[in-house]
Protein backbone atom coordinates (compact mmCIF):
# COMPACT_ATOMS: atom_id res chain seq x y z
CA UNK A 1 0.00 0.00 0.00
CA UNK A 2 2.65 2.09 0.76
CA UNK A 3 4.77 1.52 -2.70
CA UNK A 4 1.64 1.99 -4.53
CA UNK A 5 1.27 5.49 -2.95
CA UNK A 6 5.19 6.16 -3.92
CA UNK A 7 4.78 5.15 -7.35
CA UNK A 8 1.80 7.22 -7.74
CA UNK A 9 3.65 10.61 -6.17
CA UNK A 10 6.18 9.74 -8.25
CA UNK A 11 4.04 9.49 -11.69
CA UNK A 12 2.61 13.17 -10.29
CA UNK A 13 5.92 14.77 -10.13
CA UNK A 14 7.18 13.26 -13.77
CA UNK A 15 3.93 14.88 -15.12
CA UNK A 16 4.45 17.95 -13.75
CA UNK A 17 8.08 18.59 -14.58
CA UNK A 18 7.35 17.79 -18.40
CA UNK A 19 4.43 20.53 -18.58
CA UNK A 20 5.85 23.69 -20.70
CA UNK A 21 6.80 26.90 -19.34
CA UNK A 22 4.34 29.69 -19.87
CA UNK A 23 5.86 32.80 -22.30
CA UNK A 24 5.15 36.19 -21.48
CA UNK A 25 4.37 38.73 -23.90
CA UNK A 26 6.32 41.65 -23.61
CA UNK A 27 4.28 44.77 -24.94
CA UNK A 28 6.26 47.43 -24.64
CA UNK A 29 8.90 45.66 -27.88
CA UNK A 30 5.91 45.05 -29.98
CA UNK A 31 4.05 48.81 -29.82
CA UNK A 32 8.60 49.80 -30.71
CA UNK A 33 8.43 47.40 -33.75
CA UNK A 34 5.12 48.78 -35.32
CA UNK A 35 6.13 52.57 -34.25
CA UNK A 36 9.32 51.82 -36.59
CA UNK A 37 7.11 50.14 -39.31
CA UNK A 38 5.14 52.70 -39.93
CA UNK A 39 8.20 55.01 -39.23
CA UNK A 40 9.58 52.96 -41.99
CA UNK A 41 6.96 53.76 -44.75
CA UNK A 42 6.01 57.18 -43.89
CA UNK A 43 9.79 58.07 -44.68
CA UNK A 44 9.16 55.64 -48.07
CA UNK A 45 6.04 57.60 -49.22
CA UNK A 46 7.86 60.95 -48.48
CA UNK A 47 11.22 59.77 -50.81
CA UNK A 48 8.83 58.99 -53.29
CA UNK A 49 7.04 62.60 -53.33
CA UNK A 50 9.74 64.11 -52.88
CA UNK A 51 11.36 62.29 -56.16
CA UNK A 52 8.31 62.97 -58.00
CA UNK A 53 8.07 66.19 -57.04
CA UNK A 54 12.18 67.33 -58.31
CA UNK A 55 10.99 65.19 -61.66
CA UNK A 56 8.39 67.34 -62.36
CA UNK A 57 9.99 70.75 -61.37
CA UNK A 58 12.79 69.62 -63.83
CA UNK A 59 10.92 67.96 -66.48
CA UNK A 60 7.85 68.55 -66.47
CA UNK A 61 4.33 67.94 -66.22
CA UNK A 62 4.10 64.50 -68.42
CA UNK A 63 1.05 64.45 -71.33
CA UNK A 64 -0.77 61.47 -69.02
CA UNK A 65 -0.93 64.01 -66.08
CA UNK A 66 -1.69 67.61 -67.74
CA UNK A 67 -4.81 69.15 -66.06
CA UNK A 68 -4.99 66.60 -63.37
CA UNK A 69 -2.90 67.89 -60.64
CA UNK A 70 -3.58 70.94 -58.62
CA UNK A 71 -2.18 74.22 -59.67
CA UNK A 72 -1.51 74.83 -56.12
CA UNK A 73 1.46 72.10 -55.69
CA UNK A 74 2.44 72.65 -59.31
CA UNK A 75 3.36 76.59 -58.14
CA UNK A 76 4.82 75.79 -54.47
CA UNK A 77 7.20 73.09 -56.62
CA UNK A 78 8.14 75.65 -59.85
CA UNK A 79 6.19 73.19 -62.45
CA UNK A 80 4.71 73.94 -65.57
CA UNK A 81 1.83 72.59 -66.87
CA UNK A 82 1.32 73.68 -70.48
CA UNK A 83 -2.44 72.95 -70.88
CA UNK A 84 -3.19 75.12 -67.73
CA UNK A 85 -0.94 77.84 -69.55
CA UNK A 86 -2.48 77.69 -72.69
CA UNK A 87 -5.41 78.00 -71.12
CA UNK A 88 -5.11 81.08 -68.76
CA UNK A 89 -6.22 84.39 -70.01
CA UNK A 90 -3.94 87.32 -69.92
CA UNK A 91 -2.52 90.08 -71.43
CA UNK A 92 0.27 89.14 -73.86
CA UNK A 93 -0.25 85.36 -72.60
CA UNK A 94 1.54 83.00 -74.87
CA UNK A 95 -0.24 79.78 -75.69
CA UNK A 96 1.19 76.26 -76.38
CA UNK A 97 1.13 76.99 -80.25
CA UNK A 98 3.11 80.07 -80.26
CA UNK A 99 1.68 83.91 -80.64
CA UNK A 100 -0.16 85.94 -77.79
CA UNK A 101 -4.23 85.22 -77.56
CA UNK A 102 -4.56 88.57 -78.25
CA UNK A 103 -2.52 88.60 -81.20
CA UNK A 104 -4.62 85.70 -82.75
CA UNK A 105 -8.46 87.08 -81.69
CA UNK A 106 -7.11 90.13 -83.54
CA UNK A 107 -5.81 88.64 -86.39
CA UNK A 108 -9.18 86.43 -86.61
CA UNK A 109 -11.09 89.22 -86.73
CA UNK A 110 -9.31 90.69 -89.21
CA UNK A 111 -9.37 88.00 -91.31
CA UNK A 112 -13.25 87.97 -91.15
CA UNK A 113 -13.50 91.56 -92.37
CA UNK A 114 -11.24 90.82 -95.37
CA UNK A 115 -13.98 87.98 -96.06
CA UNK A 116 -16.98 90.25 -95.50
CA UNK A 117 -15.65 93.01 -97.95
CA UNK A 118 -14.76 90.49 -100.90
CA UNK A 119 -17.25 91.24 -104.10
CA UNK A 120 -19.34 88.51 -105.38
CA UNK A 121 -16.88 88.90 -108.80
CA UNK A 122 -13.66 87.94 -106.73
CA UNK A 123 -15.42 85.17 -104.96
CA UNK A 124 -16.01 84.08 -108.59
CA UNK A 125 -12.82 84.86 -110.07
CA UNK A 126 -10.84 82.78 -107.62
CA UNK A 127 -13.42 79.56 -107.84
CA UNK A 128 -11.31 77.16 -110.71
CA UNK A 129 -14.33 75.63 -112.35
CA UNK A 130 -11.94 72.80 -114.13
CA UNK A 131 -10.97 71.59 -110.80
CA UNK A 132 -14.63 70.15 -109.88
CA UNK A 133 -14.91 68.88 -113.75
CA UNK A 134 -11.81 68.03 -115.64
CA UNK A 135 -10.67 65.34 -113.04
CA UNK A 136 -10.45 61.88 -115.24
CA UNK A 137 -11.55 58.89 -113.92
CA UNK A 138 -9.90 56.16 -114.94
CA UNK A 139 -10.68 53.38 -112.20
CA UNK A 140 -14.28 51.84 -112.31
CA UNK A 141 -14.61 52.92 -108.65
CA UNK A 142 -14.32 56.67 -109.62
CA UNK A 143 -16.91 57.02 -112.30
CA UNK A 144 -19.95 58.82 -111.71
CA UNK A 145 -23.13 56.75 -111.50
CA UNK A 146 -24.25 57.36 -115.03
CA UNK A 147 -20.67 56.64 -116.18
CA UNK A 148 -20.61 53.28 -114.22
CA UNK A 149 -23.70 52.68 -116.64
CA UNK A 150 -22.09 53.59 -119.36
CA UNK A 151 -19.64 51.43 -119.17
CA UNK A 152 -20.82 48.31 -118.15
CA UNK A 153 -23.52 48.40 -121.85
CA UNK A 154 -20.08 49.15 -123.38
CA UNK A 155 -18.45 46.16 -121.36
CA UNK A 156 -21.08 43.31 -121.17
CA UNK A 157 -21.44 44.36 -125.23
CA UNK A 158 -17.66 43.95 -125.64
CA UNK A 159 -16.81 41.02 -124.03
CA UNK A 160 -19.68 38.76 -125.74
CA UNK A 161 -19.00 39.61 -128.95
CA UNK A 162 -15.31 39.19 -128.59
CA UNK A 163 -16.60 35.27 -127.03
CA UNK A 164 -18.34 34.79 -130.38
CA UNK A 165 -15.81 35.44 -132.65
CA UNK A 166 -13.03 33.77 -130.27
CA UNK A 167 -14.60 30.53 -130.04
CA UNK A 168 -13.92 28.47 -132.79
CA UNK A 169 -17.39 25.75 -133.66
CA UNK A 170 -16.10 22.97 -131.65
CA UNK A 171 -15.60 24.41 -128.19
CA UNK A 172 -18.23 24.87 -126.00
CA UNK A 173 -18.96 25.89 -122.49
CA UNK A 174 -20.57 24.50 -119.52
CA UNK A 175 -20.20 27.72 -117.53
CA UNK A 176 -19.86 31.73 -118.42
CA UNK A 177 -19.73 34.61 -116.13
CA UNK A 178 -18.40 38.13 -116.65
CA UNK A 179 -19.25 40.95 -114.07
CA UNK A 180 -18.49 44.54 -114.81
CA UNK A 181 -15.95 46.08 -114.79
CA UNK A 182 -14.32 43.37 -116.52
CA UNK A 183 -14.16 40.39 -114.29
CA UNK A 184 -14.85 36.85 -116.53
CA UNK A 185 -14.52 33.23 -115.84
CA UNK A 186 -15.19 30.37 -118.38
CA UNK A 187 -15.18 26.54 -118.40
CA UNK A 188 -15.51 25.08 -121.22
CA UNK A 189 -14.08 21.87 -123.57
CA UNK A 190 -12.61 21.75 -126.78
CA UNK A 191 -12.57 19.05 -129.64
CA UNK A 192 -9.55 19.29 -130.54
CA UNK A 193 -6.29 20.24 -128.37
CA UNK A 194 -5.26 22.73 -131.63
CA UNK A 195 -8.84 24.48 -130.63
CA UNK A 196 -8.41 24.84 -126.93
CA UNK A 197 -4.60 26.52 -127.69
CA UNK A 198 -6.02 28.57 -130.07
CA UNK A 199 -8.73 30.03 -128.14
CA UNK A 200 -6.84 30.16 -124.62
CA UNK A 201 -4.05 32.30 -126.93
CA UNK A 202 -6.77 34.76 -128.18
CA UNK A 203 -8.01 34.97 -124.62
CA UNK A 204 -5.40 35.55 -123.19
CA UNK A 205 -4.20 38.40 -126.07
CA UNK A 206 -7.18 40.44 -124.74
CA UNK A 207 -6.63 40.18 -121.06
CA UNK A 208 -5.30 41.10 -117.85
CA UNK A 209 -3.82 39.04 -115.20
CA UNK A 210 -5.26 35.96 -117.31
CA UNK A 211 -5.13 32.80 -115.29
CA UNK A 212 -5.48 29.06 -116.65
CA UNK A 213 -5.07 26.65 -114.16
CA UNK A 214 -3.07 23.21 -114.40
CA UNK A 215 -5.13 20.85 -116.50
CA UNK A 216 -5.96 17.89 -113.68
CA UNK A 217 -4.64 14.21 -114.73
CA UNK A 218 -7.71 12.90 -115.19
CA UNK A 219 -9.25 15.70 -117.02
CA UNK A 220 -9.58 15.78 -120.82
CA UNK A 221 -6.69 16.82 -122.84
CA UNK A 222 -9.22 19.75 -124.51
CA UNK A 223 -10.50 20.69 -120.86
CA UNK A 224 -10.53 24.67 -120.87
CA UNK A 225 -10.49 26.68 -117.77
CA UNK A 226 -9.31 30.22 -117.65
CA UNK A 227 -10.22 33.65 -115.45
CA UNK A 228 -8.97 37.12 -115.23
CA UNK A 229 -9.91 40.87 -116.75
CA UNK A 230 -10.99 41.39 -120.08
CA UNK A 231 -9.54 44.92 -121.36
CA UNK A 232 -12.61 47.06 -122.33
CA UNK A 233 -11.71 49.94 -124.87
CA UNK A 234 -12.81 52.92 -126.65
CA UNK A 235 -16.23 53.31 -124.23
CA UNK A 236 -18.29 56.29 -124.83
CA UNK A 237 -18.82 57.57 -120.96
CA UNK A 238 -21.36 59.80 -122.04
CA UNK A 239 -23.75 57.17 -123.77
CA UNK A 240 -26.09 57.69 -120.73
CA UNK A 241 -25.70 60.81 -119.15
CA UNK A 242 -29.50 61.16 -117.24
CA UNK A 243 -31.18 59.87 -114.34
CA UNK A 244 -34.45 58.11 -115.05
CA UNK A 245 -36.81 59.82 -113.38
CA UNK A 246 -40.01 57.86 -111.18
CA UNK A 247 -42.58 58.46 -113.30
CA UNK A 248 -40.40 56.72 -116.18
CA UNK A 249 -39.28 54.14 -114.70
CA UNK A 250 -41.95 51.44 -115.84
CA UNK A 251 -42.12 52.90 -119.38
CA UNK A 252 -37.84 52.47 -119.34
CA UNK A 253 -38.70 48.86 -118.21
CA UNK A 254 -41.61 48.05 -121.14
CA UNK A 255 -38.80 49.54 -123.74
CA UNK A 256 -35.96 47.11 -122.11
CA UNK A 257 -38.43 44.18 -122.64
CA UNK A 258 -39.05 45.06 -126.26
CA UNK A 259 -35.76 45.28 -126.75
CA UNK A 260 -34.96 42.36 -125.41
CA UNK A 261 -38.07 40.60 -127.36
CA UNK A 262 -37.02 41.40 -130.81
CA UNK A 263 -33.85 39.51 -130.80
CA UNK A 264 -35.93 36.72 -129.16
CA UNK A 265 -34.76 37.02 -125.07
CA UNK A 266 -37.67 37.00 -122.93
CA UNK A 267 -36.74 38.72 -119.64
CA UNK A 268 -38.01 37.68 -116.13
CA UNK A 269 -37.81 38.58 -112.90
CA UNK A 270 -38.95 42.67 -112.74
CA UNK A 271 -41.21 42.66 -110.22
CA UNK A 272 -38.87 42.30 -107.08
CA UNK A 273 -36.41 44.43 -107.40
CA UNK A 274 -33.41 45.52 -104.78
CA UNK A 275 -33.32 49.12 -104.01
CA UNK A 276 -30.78 51.04 -102.78
CA UNK A 277 -30.82 54.55 -101.27
CA UNK A 278 -28.37 57.21 -102.47
CA UNK A 279 -30.35 60.66 -101.48
CA UNK A 280 -30.27 62.11 -104.82
CA UNK A 281 -31.33 59.00 -106.42
CA UNK A 282 -31.81 55.51 -106.36
CA UNK A 283 -30.48 52.09 -107.79
CA UNK A 284 -32.85 49.91 -108.72
CA UNK A 285 -31.13 46.11 -109.34
CA UNK A 286 -32.91 43.12 -111.30
CA UNK A 287 -32.48 39.68 -110.90
CA UNK A 288 -33.65 38.70 -114.21
CA UNK A 289 -33.43 35.21 -116.16
CA UNK A 290 -34.05 34.02 -119.36
CA UNK A 291 -33.12 30.52 -122.01
CA UNK A 292 -32.08 31.32 -125.38
CA UNK A 293 -29.30 30.64 -127.61
CA UNK A 294 -25.76 32.74 -127.61
CA UNK A 295 -25.49 34.54 -130.58
CA UNK A 296 -29.69 35.70 -129.62
CA UNK A 297 -27.94 36.93 -126.57
CA UNK A 298 -24.98 38.58 -127.71
CA UNK A 299 -27.32 40.33 -130.01
CA UNK A 300 -29.30 41.62 -127.18
CA UNK A 301 -26.23 43.21 -125.59
CA UNK A 302 -24.66 44.83 -128.43
CA UNK A 303 -28.39 46.23 -129.12
CA UNK A 304 -28.58 47.12 -125.92
CA UNK A 305 -25.02 49.16 -125.89
CA UNK A 306 -26.51 51.16 -128.53
CA UNK A 307 -30.06 52.26 -127.71
CA UNK A 308 -31.72 54.96 -125.72
CA UNK A 309 -32.57 52.75 -123.23
CA UNK A 310 -30.75 53.77 -119.45
CA UNK A 311 -30.08 50.58 -118.03
CA UNK A 312 -26.83 48.11 -118.17
CA UNK A 313 -26.38 44.79 -117.28
CA UNK A 314 -23.97 44.53 -114.37
CA UNK A 315 -23.77 40.55 -114.49
CA UNK A 316 -24.56 37.93 -116.76
CA UNK A 317 -23.51 33.76 -115.37
CA UNK A 318 -24.41 31.28 -118.55
CA UNK A 319 -24.77 27.82 -117.73
CA UNK A 320 -25.88 24.82 -120.36
CA UNK A 321 -28.53 22.55 -118.75
CA UNK A 322 -28.88 19.58 -120.88
CA UNK A 323 -29.80 21.41 -124.41
CA UNK A 324 -30.72 25.01 -123.34
CA UNK A 325 -28.44 28.15 -121.71
CA UNK A 326 -29.89 29.15 -118.57
CA UNK A 327 -29.02 32.73 -118.39
CA UNK A 328 -28.90 34.92 -115.08
CA UNK A 329 -28.31 38.45 -115.21
CA UNK A 330 -28.43 41.48 -112.59
CA UNK A 331 -29.81 44.69 -114.48
CA UNK A 332 -29.23 47.85 -112.82
CA UNK A 333 -31.23 51.50 -113.43
CA UNK A 334 -30.39 54.53 -111.72
CA UNK A 335 -33.38 56.50 -110.73
CA UNK A 336 -34.01 60.28 -109.63
CA UNK A 337 -37.04 61.01 -107.17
Amino acid sequence: MIRLNLIDAAERESLISNVNPVHVTDVSSQVKSSKKRALTVFLTILFVFVAFSCFLSVAGVPKPLQGALPSQYLDLIGAEDPSRSALTLSSGQTTTAGGSLEAQVAEANEAIKRRDALTVNQVVGEINPTVLFNNKRTDFVQFLPMERISFERAAVAQFFTFLNTAAPDDVGFSDCVFQTPNFYYLRGVAAKPTSQRSFLERVKSLSSEFKTPPIPENAPATDITAFGKFNVTNVNMNAVTRFVPAADQAEEIKSLKALAGTHKVTLNGFDKPTVEDFGVYKRFAYQVSTSCDYPELQQFFAALSESPIRAAVQKVELKFAKRNMQVAMRIEMFVSP
